[in-house]
């Protein structure tokens, strides 16, 4: 019915442009995430080691 409205495929060498800086744009959020609790640990400095008291 009304087919203008559906967009055109693009052309194998744009749509692989798109795709790789698609796929950029992935793996910088995921080292962001995956990098995160390591920037926390180093800023806030905490001891790690958990002492355990027994009486």
């Amino acid at each position: 019915m009304f087919l203008g409205g559906i967009p055109r495929r693009p052309d194998k060498a744009e749509a692989h442009k798109t795709l790789k800086k698609h796929l950029t744009y992935l793996g910088l959020w995921i080292c962001a995430i995956r990098a995160t609790p390591y920037i926390f640990a180093l800023i806030s400095k905490q001891d790690e080691s958990l002492e355990l008291d027994f009486d």
